[in-house]
C-alpha cells in the first residue's frame, strides 16, 4: 500500500541543471537506477556539453566516450551518444542526439572538440565505422579503416559478407566465404626460437 506522504524520487542533478539551463534544447530525459539520459538537438550538443563541463557544482571534466547507434527503421536514424563523468563528484550522464534520415547519408553533428580534446579521436571513430560527420572537427577522417575503405561497416545495413571488389582486393574487404566454403587467406603463425634474434 503505497504511503500518501511519499516523497517524489530526486532528480539527477545534471538533468535538472540542463533542463534549467536549456528548457528548449531538450527532446526527452530519463533516469534509471542512477544513470540519467538528455536527449538534446544536435545543434544544442556543444553549449550543452561547455556548461556541464564549467557549472561548479557538476564540473563533467572527463569525456569518457562518444559512440553512435543505428536504427535503421527510425527516423532519425542515427542516435550519437556522449558519456560524461565528473572525477571530482562521481556524477556520470549520458547525453544523445538523433541525426539522419533518406536525404542525408552522412549527417552532421557539431564537434566538441573545443569542449574535451579528447572528442578528436572519438569523433574520428563513429566518422569511421558510422558515417556520422563531426562539423569543425580539424581532422575528419578514417582512425581504424584505410583511407580508402568502402562504407561504415557499424551501420546495420552494412553487408555481412563484404563487397564484391576489383582485384587486387584492397583495403582488407575480402569477400566472406559462402557458407561452406573453406576459409582462405590465414596468415600463418611466426614462430619464435629462443635462439633467434630480432632484428
Amino acid at each position: 500500500m503505497a504511503q500518501e506522504n511519499q516523497q517524489p524520487a530526486s532528480i539527477h542533478p545534471a538533468v535538472a541543471f540542463v533542463r534549467d539551463r536549456f528548457p528548449s534544447e531538450v527532446i526527452e530525459s530519463s533516469e534509471i537506477r542512477g544513470e540519467a539520459t538528455l536527449v538534446v538537438k544536435p545543434e544544442s550538443i556543444v553549449p550543452v556539453c561547455l556548461a556541464l563541463r564549467d557549472e561548479p557544482s557538476l564540473r563533467m571534466d572527463m569525456l569518457s566516450s562518444i559512440t553512435a547507434v543505428d536504427w535503421p527503421e527510425r527516423l532519425p536514424r542515427f542516435d550519437v551518444v556522449y558519456h560524461l563523468l565528473s572525477l571530482p563528484t562521481g556524477h556520470n550522464v549520458r547525453l544523445k542526439v538523433r541525426v539522419g534520415d533518406d536525404e542525408t547519408p552522412h549527417p552532421e553533428v557539431p564537434s566538441a572538440i573545443l569542449v574535451w580534446p579528447a572528442a578528436n579521436w572519438f569523433e574520428r571513430e563513429v566518422w569511421d565505422l558510422f558515417g556520422i560527420t563531426f562539423t569543425g572537427h580539424p581532422n575528419m577522417r578514417r582512425i581504424e579503416l584505410p583511407d580508402d575503405w568502402v562504407g561504415h561497416p557499424l551501420r546495420k545495413d552494412y553487408p555481412l559478407t563484404g563487397f564484391s571488389l576489383p582485384e587486387p582486393q584492397w583495403g582488407g574487404q575480402v569477400p566472406a566465404p559462402a557458407p561452406g566454403e573453406p576459409k582462405t587467406g590465414r596468415r600463418p603463425l611466426r614462430v619464435i626460437r629462443p635462439d633467434s634474434t630480432r632484428k
